[in-house]
């Protein structure tokens, strides 16, 4: 009876801890044997050897090999030359960079290397060592668009700065050590594990739900602090709502994983509610309709444009919003039309698209502001 509880223990253990199913049916049946003790005992001290060197390569991944792991990511994902996206991706990273640093100057002695590559799938990750990589069809997917891009950047910026990945790679050896346990008893189902498991969470895979939502909350403080649009992050997310339809088998990757991450309507409303927190509660959109609310009145639902919904649209004009009301909650500037762009102050609100009337909409916010 010891024997095959424990060895249903451990199959039952591993297959949870590696996110698979073993059937019981799909192995060939064989006499029963005696959990072996011997195999235990030496399943544990090898794997006490190879979590000792899994550490010493992960700290060396990190730091002195950093560069050399930089360089074998771009070799097997190939480099994007593309002169436009690599001014984005600079610009980005130079702005939100430049802000971390003001809070953690350790960013100067290990600053990020970073590229564009070559996958035309929906991605971006950052990896131990301050390596960061933001696909191609992620520019694509984003129509470039900068602020929505930034919010990309800055989540995996985060992931780095709390160094997600290595506290998820070294949980694996936990994994590590029940793989072995179970290969120890079962030779002919597993074999060699070790540093297959690393490897595995090495990018941004095993990333916790808790530390996604962390990676969305410092993403906003970087890209508010960076000066971009304070409604880019539930811009973001909208899009990819309104897209996942239409090229589904392109979202992949550690951004877009169902099955340990937040729901991406609910990171669409996490963003979406801190834009309401930070405009001192002036504005708000409702995330059915795209309603936008300044002063708990309805202002406006803005038509779809630009390869934009009218969801998408609305988050990034209540973004403009609420920078304003953040600055002046209580005295806000008159909102003007200048050509076919609306203002209050100097802050650009929106363009007026086609169907909507610049004077109409101007006239109403200056009534309810």
């Amino acid at each position: 009876m010891l024997k095959k509880t424990c060895k249903k223990w451990l199959s039952g253990a591993i297959a949870l801890s590696l996110g698979v199913t073993l059937s019981y049916g799909a192995v060939p049946a064989k006499p029963a044997e005696a959990f072996n003790w011997g195999n235990l005992a030496g399943a544990v001290f090898v794997t006490t050897a190879q979590q000792q060197q899994l550490e010493k390569q992960l700290n060396y991944l990190d730091n002195d090999g950093r560069h050399e792991y930089f360089n074998k990511i771009k070799s097997e994902l190939g480099e994007n030359q593309d002169y436009y996206y690599n001014a984005i991706l600079d610009d980005i990273m130079n702005r939100l960079t430049y802000v971390i640093s003001l809070e953690d100057p350790s960013i100067n002695d290990k600053p990020y290397n970073y590229f564009v590559n070559n996958d035309e799938t929906y991605n971006a990750f950052c990896t131990v060592g301050h390596n960061l990589t933001v696909n191609t069809g992620m520019f694509k997917l984003l129509n470039n668009n900068q602020d929505e891009l930034a919010v990309v950047v800055a989540h995996e910026l985060a992931h780095g700065q709390e160094e997600h990945v290595q506290s998820s790679a070294k949980k694996s050896f936990s994994i590590n050590l029940l793989a072995n346990i179970y290969a120890s008893q079962n030779p002919d189902i597993l074999s060699v594990i070790g540093t297959n498991i690393l490897a595995g969470n090495m990018k941004a895979k095993g990333i916790t739900k808790r530390q996604e939502q962390q990676a969305d909350d410092i993403a906003f403080e970087y890209t508010v602090k960076a000066g971009y649009n304070i409604g880019a992050g539930a811009a973001t997310w909208q899009r990819f709502i309104d897209k996942m339809g239409v090229s589904k088998t392109n979202f992949v990757g550690e951004l877009f994983s169902p099955s340990d991450h937040p729901s991406h309507q609910s990171r669409r409303d996490n963003y979406s509610e801190k834009l309401t927190e930070y405009s001192n509660d002036k504005v708000e959109v409702d995330e059915k309709t795209g309603m936008i609310r300044v002063n708990r009145r309805d202002f406006i639902i803005p038509a779809a444009a630009n390869d934009m919904s009218s969801q998408e649209r609305a988050y990034l004009i209540a973004g403009n919003l609420a920078a304003v009301y953040h600055a002046t909650p209580k005295n806000p500037p008159k909102a003007h039309l200048e050509g076919d762009t609306i203002y209050m102050g100097r802050q650009a609100i929106m363009v007026v698209e086609y169907g909507e009337n610049g004077r109409d909409i101007v006239d109403y916010l200056n009534a309810i502001r």
